[in-house]
C-alpha cells in the first residue's frame, strides 16, 4: 500500500510494486528472488525501485510509466491463474 501512496505523490520516481510487474521482472531476469511475486520485503521493494528507476532514466520515462508497461504486458500475456490457491480443508483428490 506504501508504494502506491508513493506512486501517487510522485509518479516520476515511484511506481506500485505488484505481483505482475515482478514476476516478468522475474522472468526478464532483472530480479532474482520471490518468483512468484508475493511476500515482498523492504529489500525487495528497493531492488523493484532501483530496477523501474533504471529503465525509466533510460527511455526518458516516468517510472511509473515502466511500472504500468510492465503490467499491462503481463497481463497480455498471463497463461493460468495469477495466484496459487491453497488447498481446502476437508477436500480429498480422488484417484478414479
Amino acid at each position: 500500500m506504501a508504494s502506491a501512496i508513493l506512486t501517487l505523490l510522485d509518479p516520476r520516481r515511484y511506481g506500485v510494486i505488484d505481483i505482475r510487474v515482478w514476476q516478468l521482472l522475474y522472468a526478464l531476469g532483472e530480479v532474482t528472488k520471490k518468483s512468484s511475486g508475493v511476500g515482498f520485503n523492504y529489500n525487495n521493494w528497493y531492488q523493484f525501485l532501483m530496477k523501474l528507476r533504471y529503465f525509466a532514466k533510460k527511455l526518458r520515462v516516468s517510472a511509473r510509466d515502466i511500472e504500468r508497461s510492465l503490467f499491462f504486458a503481463h497481463q497480455a500475456n498471463q497463461k493460468g491463474t495469477l495466484y496459487q490457491r491453497p488447498p481446502q480443508k476437508g477436500h480429498w483428490n480422488t484417484i478414479s
